[in-house]
């Protein structure tokens, strides 16, 4: 489908200034997570300021290059990192107060390598109230996981499968998940996967997963936060991606200054093309032999991550439109 089908207001949108934070959200009762101009610094990277809302009962997908911020986000949010300013609120309550209710899964599994996948249940079970050996010992064998075996000697894969079976052991209201199929085969993967949505089966359950294999959101994911550089560059449902934004390829010699301007992450290359991300009430700026269609994921992570490494130093965004948040 060309794009310029639905284009009803030609010219280009205004950015936000550069360090002014783009409007809020309307905070909702039913946030399970919500972050509120937070800002942190660690050496030369400048985290925020971050406004971000993650909705109970959905999959909310965070995705940024490396290094733009998301280990920084999710270790602010589960209290193992303070923010320098501003407000963080997980299940109604400050990072760090409500970790029965909580399951985590980071990129690395930070047990004893001599533990056995028993052994770890038992030390983790006397922090949750709600612990349920018997739900642990099901996901054990649902996955595979050998319960006597050390944890040293576990694939990566089964480690990956011993940190979600320990996260869910308590029956978490909350799924805090940094990199979980990371490195995973694609049988493994989908298998993760298939947990994750019988996870989110129950109306009140949530799940805030950072991930670099972008597919696996395409499959899951409610919501999209993408961030860029310490930024947030977008935050929307993805049928609001696909409606806001398109990516526009074509000739160099057709660029005029206007069209230049609404470029996101422009490449330009040795041939005499360029390509770059643009919102779609631009593309009556292009003439009809240029290509524009609906981005992929990874094509609008890339192209804003070009737009955050520019002399400009920030993400370029503009006001939101019906399911993009800002």
């Amino acid at each position: 489908m060309d794009l310029r089908d639905v284009v009803t207001s030609p010219g280009p949108t205004a950015p936000s200034p550069v360090g002014v934070p783009s409007p809020l959200p309307a905070r909702a009762a039913d946030a399970a997570i919500s972050l509120e101009g937070v800002t942190r610094r660690q050496g030369s990277f400048a985290l925020g300021p971050l406004d971000v809302v993650v909705p109970r009962g959905l999959v909310t997908g965070f995705v940024g290059p490396n290094g733009a911020g998301k280990t920084t986000t999710i270790r602010t949010i589960l209290g193992m990192a303070s923010p320098d300013a501003g407000v963080v609120d997980v299940l109604g309550a400050p990072p760090g107060t409500r970790q029965d209710r909580l399951g985590v899964v980071l990129d690395t599994l930070a047990l004893a390598p001599g533990w056995t996948p028993l052994s770890a249940a038992h030390v983790i079970s006397r922090f949750y109230p709600a612990w349920n050996d018997a739900r642990m010992r099901d996901l054990l064998r649902r996955f595979e996981i050998p319960a006597g075996t050390r944890v040293s000697d576990l694939s990566r894969g089964q480690r990956v499968k011993l940190s979600l079976a320990l996260a869910l052991a308590h029956d978490p209201e909350l799924l805090v998940l940094d990199e979980p199929t990371s490195g995973l085969d694609p049988v493994a993967r989908l298998d993760v996967l298939d947990v994750f949505r019988e996870f989110m089966v129950a109306p009140t359950h949530t799940v805030l997963f950072s991930t670099h294999v972008l597919s696996d959101l395409d499959r899951i994911a409610d919501r999209l936060v993408v961030i860029c550089s310490g930024r947030i560059a977008f935050a929307g449902t993805p049928d609001a991606l696909a409606e806001t934004y398109a990516m526009v390829r074509g000739a160099r010699d057709d660029l005029t200054p206007r069209a230049a301007a609404s470029l996101i992450g422009a490449r330009l290359s040795p041939s005499g093309t360029f390509e770059g991300l643009i919102r779609t009430c631009d593309t009556a700026l292009f003439p009809p032999s240029a290509l524009i269609e609906s981005p992929a994921l990874d094509e609008a992570v890339a192209a804003w991550a070009r737009n955050a490494d520019s002399p400009a130093g920030a993400p370029r965004t503009a006001a939101a439109r019906p399911g993009e948040e800002r």
